[in-house]
């Protein structure tokens, strides 16, 4: 399979799972008292769906960023936020992209912000002391460590706006006690 057919298939897997991780985060969660509060429980096929896709999401990412590259430039990069020319700065960027799904996708199966950011973290690192390990003509770059996690988190963020967004409105507990005795 040529690079850009690869390419464009990651591409497609990047889409679906990001718009798999919306669809999801739209399906409507059972309202559970949790510890004092109301806070919507996760359907286990929405949380069964979004693990699935993280593991589609997880296999393409590792084939697309642990084959064999070019050869070309540094095997590593410790100075961070440094990009030398525009070429880097797209791939950083790029690299934000590519992350998104992960954190729709946590934010969908109903993951916390605390518990996505070191496992996003976990997962970037990862990838990059393999590159470095493998020594198989890629670089393994701190800035991939902050744009991936950063990415991680924005998804993280979109999933959480949407899930904030169809919540029904819930009357303040006051006025919902005042109400069930009338």
């Amino acid at each position: 399979m040529s690079t850009f057919a690869l390419n464009l298939a990651f591409a497609a897997v990047l889409a679906v799972t990001s718009m798999a991780g919306l669809a999801l985060a739209l399906v409507p969660r059972r309202r559970v008292e949790v510890g004092g509060s109301r806070r919507g429980q996760v359907p286990g096929v929405v949380a069964t769906a979004a693990v699935l896709l993280m593991l589609v999401w997880g296999v393409s990412v590792a084939y697309m960023t642990l084959r064999t590259g070019t050869g070309l430039g540094v095997r590593l990069n410790l100075l961070p936020l440094l990009f030398d020319g525009r070429g880097s700065a797209v791939d950083a960027v790029l690299n934000v992209f590519v992350f998104v799904p992960l954190g729709l996708l946590a934010a969908a199966a109903g993951l916390r912000f605390r518990a996505l950011l070191p496992g996003a973290l976990a997962v970037t690192l990862s990838i990059e002391i393999t590159q470095y390990v493998m020594d198989a003509g890629r670089t393994a770059d701190v800035n991939d460590l902050i744009t991936n996690t950063a990415g991680a988190c924005l998804g993280w963020a979109i999933g959480a706006l949407v899930l904030r967004a169809r919540r029904p409105a819930s009357p303040h507990p006051a006025l919902a006690s005042a109400g069930a005795g009338a």
